[in-house]
C-alpha cells in the first residue's frame, strides 16, 4: 500500500514553551554540511560548516565553486560552494529513532563552471517524504527578488536509526550549497482544526515546513542569538 505523506505549513511565532529548547536540544544531535567543500569553514557568524562527502553513499556528484558573489550574499559560507549531481544522490544521516530533526536546504543558483542554476530542476525527498518536487531555485529566487534561498523542514520521528535525503534532478542537474540537520524536541501534539470540529491534527506524526518565523512585536534574530541551540532566523514585526 502506497502512503501519502501530507505536508503541512505553517507560521511559527514566538511562545514561551520556548524557553525550554535549550536543555531539550545539544550541538550533538546537530550537522551543518557545506557542501561541495573540503575543509571546515566558517561563515559570517562564526558557526563552522564541515564537509558533506562522507554521508554521501554511491554517487558523489562533483564539487563546484559558484563564479560570482552576490552582493546580497549574508556569507560567503556555504553560498559560493555547491555540490552538483547529474543522476540520483543520496545522502544518509545518523538520527535518534524517536527524535524530530529539523533540516533546512540552502540554494545558491549562480552558475557554477559549466552548469548554470537557470537549467536545474530537481527533487529532494527525505526517507520517501517529497520535500521539493521540479524545484528551480533559479526560478523561486527571482519571483522573491532574492539572491538565495533556504527551506527548512521538521520531519516526524523516522523510527529508524538513520535519514536518506535523496537529490533527484528532473532536468539538467541538482545542486545543493548547504546541509544543516537538527534534533530539535518534539513541540507538536494534536489540536483541533479550525472550522472542522470533527477533525483533528495530530503534529507528532505529521511533517511540517517552515513558511515564515515572526517575532511579533520584538527585534530580528540571527541565528547565533537563537534559543535551544537551533540557530533559527527570527524576522523582526512590529504588528
Amino acid at each position: 500500500m502506497r502512503i501519502k505523506t501530507r505536508i503541512v505549513f505553517f507560521i511559527s511565532f514566538v511562545s514561551v514553551f520556548l524557553n525550554g529548547l535549550h536543555a531539550a536540544n545539544s550541538d550533538s544531535d546537530s550537522l551543518i554540511l557545506g557542501c561541495g567543500s573540503e575543509n571546515e569553514a566558517k561563515d559570517a557568524d562564526g558557526r563552522k560548516w564541515q564537509p558533506d562527502s562522507k554521508y554521501l553513499t554511491g554517487s558523489k556528484g562533483s564539487p563546484a565553486q559558484a563564479q560570482y558573489q552576490d552582493p546580497a550574499l549574508l556569507s560567503e559560507v556555504p553560498y559560493m560552494k555547491a555540490r552538483i549531481f547529474t543522476s540520483n544522490a543520496t545522502y544518509k544521516f545518523p538520527v535518534k529513532p524517536k527524535q524530530r530533526y529539523i533540516i533546512r536546504l540552502y540554494f545558491y543558483p549562480a552558475v557554477y563552471g559549466s552548469n548554470n542554476a537557470e537549467q536545474s530542476y530537481f527533487a529532494v525527498i527525505a526517507n520517501g517524504i517529497t520535500v521539493l518536487q521540479n524545484f528551480s531555485a533559479s526560478i523561486t529566487c527571482k519571483a522573491l527578488t532574492q539572491a538565495y534561498i533556504m527551506r527548512e523542514y521538521f520531519l516526524a520521528p523516522l523510527n529508524k536509526d538513520s535519514l536518506e535525503v535523496t537529490f533527484s534532478p528532473s532536468a539538467g542537474f541538482a545542486f545543493v550549497n548547504g546541509i544543516e540537520l537538527i534534533g530539535t524536541p518534539d513541540m507538536f501534539g494534536s489540536a483541533t482544526i479550525v472550522g472542522a470540529s470533527d477533525q483533528t491534527f495530530d503534529g507528532k506524526i505529521t511533517n511540517l515546513q517552515t513558511m515564515f518565523r515572526v517575532n511579533i512585536g520584538g527585534q530580528f534574530i540571527s541565528p547565533t542569538n537563537d534559543s535551544g541551540a537551533l540557530t533559527r532566523t527570527w524576522i523582526y514585526c512590529s504588528c
